[in-house]
C-alpha cells in the first residue's frame, strides 16, 4: 500500500509500472526522478543501495515506493531488506526511492 501526502506532485499521478503517467510530463526526459524506459534500461554492472541511519528522519517514502527493497523498523525508520543488493530490474526503482527521500539518507552504489 503506498501511502498519499494530499496534492504533492512528488507522488501524484506516479506508477512504478508504467512511468510518468500525467498528459503534462510527456516528452520530458527520465531520469531518477523521472522513470521511464530509457533510464537505467542499459545498466549491467551490479547496484546496491545503502541507508544512511544518522540522516533517516522515517518519512518512509523509500519503503512505501519500494517495498522489495525497503522496509520499516519498530520505530518506522528506514531498513535495508536483505544485504542491499539491488536485483536485476529494480534498478530504476531503487534510484526513484533514493531522489526521493527528503534527507538524502539513502545512496545507490553502482559496483563493476
Amino acid at each position: 500500500m503506498i501511502r498519499t501526502w494530499g496534492n504533492c506532485p512528488i507522488f501524484r499521478g506516479w506508477s512504478l509500472a508504467g512511468g510518468n503517467a500525467s498528459a503534462h510530463d510527456e516528452g520530458k526526459a527520465a531520469g531518477p526522478d523521472r522513470p521511464g524506459p530509457a533510464y537505467g534500461a542499459d545498466r549491467n554492472n551490479a547496484v546496491k543501495v545503502q541507508i544512511s541511519s544518522e540522516r533517516c528522519q522515517g518519512h518512509g517514502r523509500c519503503y512505501d515506493l519500494v517495498p522489495d527493497l525497503f522496509g520499516e523498523d519498530d520505530q518506522g525508520y528506514s531498513r535495508l531488506l536483505g544485504d542491499g543488493t539491488v536485483p536485476p530490474g529494480k534498478e530504476r526503482e531503487a534510484r526513484l526511492a533514493e531522489s526521493n527521500c527528503p534527507e538524502r539518507a539513502i545512496e545507490v552504489l553502482e559496483e563493476s
